[in-house]
């Protein structure tokens, strides 16, 4: 279970508020998967997380661009990379339901959206904070 804390926080309140939604739900995938909730409860927030991370990812994207952040182009490459990835998990979830492929997925996407975030996101937050200090 990841514990929202200041290391995720990127300075840009909504973004904030997104990131923190997200690692609830991935929260919620690990609790559903832990507590063996099946298939159904499992697909559900398999769905809510591949388009809230989709719609995030659009207002992410806009606005590193509105500040003129240069890590822009490389942060929409990682959304789109983690969107292939994701579709590839899910498409196998549902064709093959199993708590072994729902740990995988839930690891392998935890793993991409805490590094991506320490990484990139934090990047959008000292754009904003530059754009907003002068």
């Amino acid at each position: 279970m990841f514990t929202w804390n200041e290391s995720f926080m990127v300075g840009v309140p909504l973004i904030d508020l997104q990131h923190k939604l997200l690692i609830e739900s991935f929260n919620d995938l690990e609790l559903a998967i832990e507590e063996g909730k099946g298939s159904v409860e499992i697909k559900k927030i398999l769905v809510f997380l591949r388009h809230y991370a989709d719609w995030h990812f659009c207002r992410e994207e806009l606005c590193a661009e509105q500040l003129g952040c240069p890590v822009s182009d490389a942060n929409k490459k990682a959304h789109s990379k983690f969107h292939d990835v994701f579709s590839k998990l899910y498409k196998e979830y549902v064709q093959n339901p199993s708590p072994e492929l729902a740990l995988r997925t839930h690891k392998e996407l935890s793993d991409w959206i805490v590094g991506h975030v320490l990484k990139v996101d934090v990047q959008i937050g000292v754009c904003h904070k530059k754009a907003h200090s002068s």
